[in-house]
């Protein structure tokens, strides 16, 4: 599998679950073995407890560093290298905070090299 399909895959797959109702520990175990990187252990021993907890339930300071965990957590092979897309261009973030949202990816994949 190319790396931009694994990408896609990586980015498909955290929309979904931004766009849902909860944060899952199981899509970042999944992205993280698609994109073949063991996550940064800090950052994803922070998201475990979240694991089925809805966002709107969540304070909106812990909503906001989420994104930023789940990027360090995903930053475990050099090869993968994530930027967050801005708030305003965020339909994940959009979900989470109740802003309005666009159509452009959560995170978008940046090849290294």
């Amino acid at each position: 599998m190319s790396d931009e399909t694994r990408a896609l895959v990586a980015i498909t797959a955290l929309n979904n679950m931004f766009e849902s109702g909860h944060f899952s520990i199981c899509t970042i175990d999944s992205v993280a073995k698609v994109l073949g990187v063991i996550p940064d252990a800090e950052a994803y021993e922070t998201l475990r407890p979240l694991h089925c907890v809805d966002w709107q339930k969540m304070p909106k300071a812990l909503r906001d560093r989420v994104p930023g965990l789940i990027q360090q957590a995903l930053m475990g092979d050099a090869r993968f290298k994530f930027e967050l897309a801005p708030r305003e261009q965020s339909r994940a973030l959009a979900v989470i905070d109740g802003s309005p949202h666009t159509r452009r990816p959560f995170l978008k994949r940046l090849f290294a090299g």
